[in-house]
């Protein structure tokens, strides 16, 4: 009795290893074919170029206008990297940045402490003259500092005073949380107030609305949108803002939440490179190095 069920126990167990290495074999088999029409497959059916890294930038409306959108395509087109673009002014960029709706922002004030303290990085990578413009009708080429405070403050309303035609100076500001606003106020008028007649949502859209009002005059940073002929832009003392002696500039920087990484590290690298840097030149703006 014992030696039967020895005997029996045996030949099951060998019974059972033979229906397991048949089964092995044929889930192998049936394996390696889907494996190779997989890879068929995949020849076939996969794109021939994967999908690009997608950066989520929020922008000063001033910083992309003065580079145009010339400078972002170029970006792509030497990385790969799409760019999800927000524009906005310098404080909701980098509230943006914050909240992490953004990976990068790029602002033209300075970052406060409360920023500095929770771990932002500020990097400037170029300065830009903050300009004053006109409507190309207005045959005045340069003012004095004295009389650009005093068109802005509300003491001097008519261009006659200014040595032009009896027409009254029709003054477009930008909104006041932008960052051109505050620049202006502090770099032209010493912190006074700022007299408008219009004010714009958008920092850049003042360039549009001086181009279609005669006898109008505002305030933007120098770059692509002061390059239509319909607007004039005025030297102060007789200083061009192509002169390093210019008195108002503003300073343009990323800002990333930490150390700088991925694509913002990318977009920050193209900024400082000779492409980079090319085309912030081809604009008035003057790079930095690192």
């Amino acid at each position: 009795m014992v030696i039967d069920i020895i005997d029996r126990k045996g030949t099951w167990n060998m019974q059972h290893r033979l229906r397991k290495e048949v089964a092995m074999k044929t889930f192998t088999s049936r394996l390696g074919v889907l494996m190779i029409l997989a890879a068929l497959f995949g020849l076939v059916c996969s794109p021939a170029v994967p999908a690009g890294e997608m950066l989520r930038y929020s922008s000063s409306a001033q910083v992309r206008d003065a580079f145009g959108y010339e400078m972002m395509a170029a970006f792509s087109r030497e990385t790969g990297v799409d760019v999800d673009l927000y524009t906005g002014s310098s404080d909701s960029a980098v509230n943006r940045l914050m909240s992490g709706y953004s990976d990068i922002a790029s602002t033209v004030e300075d970052l406060g402490y409360r920023h500095q303290e929770y771990g932002y990085k500020q990097i400037p990578f170029c300065t830009a003259p903050l300009v004053v413009i006109a409507n190309v009708q207005t045959p005045i080429r340069s003012i004095t500092e004295k009389q650009l405070r005093a068109i802005f403050s509300g003491n001097i309303l008519n261009w006659r005073e200014l040595g032009g035609p009896d027409k009254p100076i029709i003054v477009v500001a930008p909104g006041k949380n932008t960052g051109a606003f505050k620049n202006f106020s502090l770099l032209a008028l010493k912190r006074h107030d700022v007299r408008y007649d219009f004010m714009s949502y958008q920092s850049t859209m003042v360039s549009r609305i001086v181009k279609k009002v005669p006898w109008s005059i505002s305030f933007i940073t120098r770059g692509a949108n002061t390059t239509d002929e319909a607007i004039k832009i005025l030297d102060i003392d007789g200083i061009s803002p192509e002169s390093a002696k210019y008195p108002y500039t503003q300073t343009f920087s990323f800002v990333t939440k930490g150390d700088p990484q991925g694509a913002a590290k990318m977009l920050i690298d193209f900024s400082f490179s000779a492409k980079g840097q090319k085309s912030m030149k081809n604009f008035g703006m003057k790079p930095l190095s690192r």
